[in-house]
């Protein structure tokens, strides 16, 4: 827990001293550039991401009985780097790039839970009954 605090601590020291060192190398405004579009991007990347991680795990538990660590994990690791980017800072930037880096992890078995009796595993039908109540029928007739 010590190790953590003084890594908190030391990370706005680093991040000011990889800018200094990045101005000193491509020069002041290429840098200052470089943090605007990147929290551009993170900014964007933050605005369009919605619904997709949503859409995104239903496609993938719909998938099949095998999902990858990676897939399942995607839409959080595209958000984390939005964020990333959205910090100005070139660390901040590397860490954003890694996280969005197609590493392959290892794959998980999706346990779907018994089928219904007489129904087939991956058959999507509801079935079921209604009936219709108009407003003009009589009291008696409605049901409640």
């Amino acid at each position: 827990m010590r190790i953590f605090l003084l890594m908190l601590l030391f990370y706005p020291f680093a991040e000011i001293a990889a800018l200094v060192a990045l101005a000193d190398h491509i020069g002041g405004m290429a840098t200052l550039l470089l943090v605007v579009c990147s929290s551009l991007l993170g900014m964007w990347m933050l605005r369009n991401q919605k619904l997709g991680a949503l859409l995104t795990l239903g496609s993938l538990m719909r998938q099949g009985d095998r999902v990858s660590v990676y897939s399942l994990l995607w839409p959080l690791r595209y958000a984390l780097a939005g964020v990333f980017f959205l910090v100005p800072g070139v660390i901040s930037d590397l860490f954003a790039v890694l996280l969005l880096l197609p590493f392959k992890g290892p794959e998980i078995a999706v346990n779907r839970g018994p089928a219904a009796p007489g129904h087939a595993a991956g058959d999507d039908v509801i079935e079921g009954e209604y009936s219709r109540v108009d407003d003009a029928a009589p009291p008696g007739n409605r049901l409640h």
